[in-house]
């Protein structure tokens, strides 16, 4: 398989923006997101996910599913609903160190900021 430009690339939430309102992280832990070899595994903040990703060009398709069943809070976060939104991208744009993934209709975007990825000993 060939690499693309988000193989081997660690990236943090920053914000989701949903119909034109940016909504920061809040929760405990960061959420991120990790591409290498045409996988993809994230975290909600809460949960973990992993699965499958395709970019050509722009285009992005990601099918994540959540492996972990840990509870979510009682306040409703906007990042309890990041594997869903990633299973809406349409586009990946790299901009420095920020990705921006389009989903769903509209100006709907998450926006994450890269990460170093740790070299094994």
């Amino acid at each position: 398989m060939y690499p693309d430009a988000l193989d081997g690339t660690r990236w943090a939430l920053e914000y989701v923006t949903l119909r034109g309102v940016s909504h920061m992280v809040s929760g405990r832990r960061i959420p991120e997101l990790a591409f290498l070899d045409g996988r993809v595994s994230g975290d909600d903040g809460v949960n973990l996910g992993e699965g499958t990703y395709s970019l050509r060009g722009n285009a992005l398709t990601v099918a994540i599913d959540t492996v972990t069943s840990l509870q979510y809070g009682s306040e409703p976060l906007v990042e309890y609903d990041l594997f869903e939104y990633l299973r809406g991208a349409r586009l990946a744009t790299v901009h420095a160190d920020f990705l921006h993934i389009a989903f769903g209709e509209g100006s709907d975007e998450l926006v994450y900021h890269s990460e170093v990825l740790e070299t094994p000993a």
